[in-house]
């Protein structure tokens, strides 16, 4: 479904300007969209080829040490890694218990402690044991860049941009300078299902494909089933679009495609499908109409996609409800959404990783309160391109308009509570909106802006390089254009491309495959403990530990407990919580925040390995930097916790 005139699949969409190389289309009216455009196969596998190869390069050398290296730390990348190889371990083994992971032994539904990846369980049915996850985990990394850029590409080009535009706000979308910051984050960066699904669904409805709608709604529930930290955004989205497009519907302000009619293109003004005079009721948004009719085969499989969505959104958001319900600390506080909250200063703050403006915006960084977080700056080059973009009638005058909505939107949400003294407008999300209150950092909402920001920013790079034209036509500079294209374009990677970090992941030690469990690893602290979730991932064993988005007093109790390791009080400890082998990890990796915001349990490494152990119902053996503990019958704690 369009505004204007539509155009069909089989009909040729280049224009002059495309024939000759430029890949820039004709202005078209700014009040009337675009003719949707007609896709080679060698355009469609060439974006998807150029993703990869930016991905690639963007990230390298990543993809010559996939299963050794990882990007950007050995934090929540590498917990991620166990995350996904869990979700396919428990699709192909014990589906009906997929969120009951072997992390938190004996907590169930521990899968729901942190955003579940839902949709990458697939990639995890080939393949078992730590290095294999590592593979599978750096595979997804660059998948998810890919995605970014293919996606965004796709979506511009329907709403009407050239290639040189498309591409240009896919590279502005893929590498954001925001996106560098939650590199280490893959459920936020894999964001290229929403530019993809409204491509897929904008250009199914126009053109009347039920295939293309189904595979927009499909695609939509799969982004969803990632994670609600870009769900719920998406979902709200959805809704805003569907109300605006109902809205139009109702007032007969939709222009339907020639194959809303069968076919047969719509009448004339004034005139029925024959030819006649028509009745001043007859045709579309005339008095007694609604607008045009819905073809039955879209509103069947509209249906459809919705109601796979809507299955997809309850069967995830159910286990984090009952989270909610059996952990206090699982709910949202205030506070803890004001700890991610962020004044202004965040628009002028970019990732101390970006080669650009890290070094540059540093004083606006250090005002804001999440330097991983509340850090927005669009970049200079996108803001410029985004704001030509505003003037350019390669969009219509309402999608321009609704774009510049959707950054401020955006940019006011992103916020959260630190716009103004009483967190509103932010505040209205948090107490009224369905979902909003288990939203942890605000922050995240800004990677829809992004794809905004990124969709003006190719109208604006093709808006230049259409202008540069006939002025290099005068001067005999006829690459002129080209080389403008090429340079914007390599501004744009220069811009948000970050720094990333490659460290070794460290592998299990032989002698620790096959030991019973539940096992815990030590030392055990928050940044540890990641570690050790990824060493599950050789055989899945029960491990009382984890990483979590919230505090859980029975898991805090018993890290506490080990401070004194091996003692009388942490053995009956370790037997009160079932816990049958303990491997002391003598030789430790630098791990971001080991020795930061938390204290390892028990401190000292060597001077634990040196007790007795002696009266303790413990046996002890030493293999290379590991001592291994049996923890035999004997006396439990006397107290429990929540």
């Amino acid at each position: 479904m369009s505004s204007g005139s539509s155009e069909g699949p089989g009909t040729g969409g280049g224009t002059r300007s495309e024939r000759r190389g430029l890949d820039a289309r004709e202005e078209p009216h700014p009040g009337r969209w675009a003719a949707s455009p007609t896709f080679a196969r060698h355009e469609l596998v060439l974006a998807a080829l150029t993703g990869v190869l930016l991905a690639v390069l963007t990230t390298w050398p990543l993809v010559a040490h996939l299963p050794s290296r990882i990007a950007p730390d050995l934090g929540d990348p590498v917990r991620t890694a166990w995350e996904v190889a869990w979700v396919g371990h428990a699709m192909l083994h014990n589906p009906l218990h997929l969120f009951d992971a072997n992390t938190f032994y004996p907590h169930r539904l521990s899968l729901a402690f942190s955003d579940s990846l839902l949709g990458y369980g697939p990639a995890a049915f080939f393949g078992s044991g730590t290095v294999a996850a590592l593979v599978r985990y750096n595979l997804l990394f660059l998948f998810a860049w890919s995605l970014c850029f293919l996606g965004a590409y796709l979506l511009a080009r329907e709403l009407g941009l050239g290639r040189l535009g498309g591409a240009a706000a896919g590279v502005a979308f893929a590498y954001a300078p925001y996106r560098v910051t939650e590199a280490g984050h893959l459920h936020v960066i894999s964001s290229g299902g929403l530019p993809l699904a409204l491509f897929l669904l904008l250009r199914g409805y126009r053109h009347t494909s039920p295939k293309l709608v189904l595979a927009g709604w499909l695609v939509s529930a799969w982004q969803v089933s990632l994670g609600f930290t870009l769900g719920l955004q998406y979902c709200y989205l959805l809704g805003v679009l569907g109300l605006l497009v109902l809205v139009h519907w109702w007032r007969g302000r939709l222009t339907p495609g020639p194959a809303w009619r069968g076919g047969v293109a719509p009448p004339q003004p004034g005139t029925d499908s024959s030819g006649a005079p028509a009745s001043p009721s007859a045709g579309q948004g005339g008095a007694g109409s609604r607008g045009p009719l819905i073809p039955r085969r879209l509103l069947v499989v509209t249906v459809i996609g919705v109601a796979v969505l809507g299955a997809i959104a309850i069967y995830q958001a159910s286990p984090y409800l009952q989270v909610a319900n059996d952990y206090p600390t699982a709910k949202r506080t205030i506070k803890e959404v004001k700890n991610y909250s962020s004044g202004p200063a965040a628009f002028l703050a970019a990732s101390s990783e970006n080669r650009v403006w890290g070094a540059a915006t540093a004083g606006m960084r250090a005002r804001v309160h999440s330097q991983n977080e509340d850090v927005f700056f669009p970049g200079g080059l996108i803001l410029l391109l985004a704001l030509v973009g505003l003037a350019a009638p390669l969009y219509t005058r309402r999608l321009r308009l609704g774009l510049a909505i959707g950054v401020l939107t955006c940019s006011i949400l992103a916020l959260g509570l630190g716009l103004t003294g009483a967190g509103y407008p932010y505040r209205l999300m948090y107490d009224y909106a369905p979902g909003w209150d288990g939203v942890r950092v605000p922050g995240r909402v800004f990677t829809l802006g992004t794809l905004f920001y990124a969709l003006l920013a190719g109208a604006g790079a093709q808006l230049l390089v259409l202008r540069a034209r006939p002025w290099g036509e005068r001067r005999s500079l006829r690459r002129l254009p080209a080389l403008l294209g090429v340079t914007l374009l390599i501004g744009l990677l220069g811009e948000g491309a970050g720094h990333l970090a490659h460290p070794v992941v460290p592998q299990p030690a032989k002698a620790e495959v096959g030991l019973p469990g539940p096992l815990m690893d030590l030392p055990t602290d928050g940044a540890a403990d990641r570690l050790w979730q990824y060493f599950s991932t050789d055989g899945f064993y029960k491990i009382p530990t984890g990483n979590s988005t919230f505090d859980i007093p029975s898991v805090d109790d018993l890290r506490g407990g080990m401070s004194g390791f091996p003692d009388r009080a942490s053995i009956e400890k370790l037997r009160f919580y079932g816990i049958r082998t303990v491997v002391l990890h003598l030789r430790m990796p630098r791990l971001p925040g080991i020795h930061g915001y938390a204290t390892a349990e028990p401190p000292n490494l060597p001077a634990a390995a040196g007790k007795p152990v002696a009266g303790l119902g413990v046996t002890r053996r030493r293999v290379g930097s590991l001592v291994i503990y049996e923890i035999g019958p004997g006396p439990s704690a006397l107290h429990g916790t929540d």
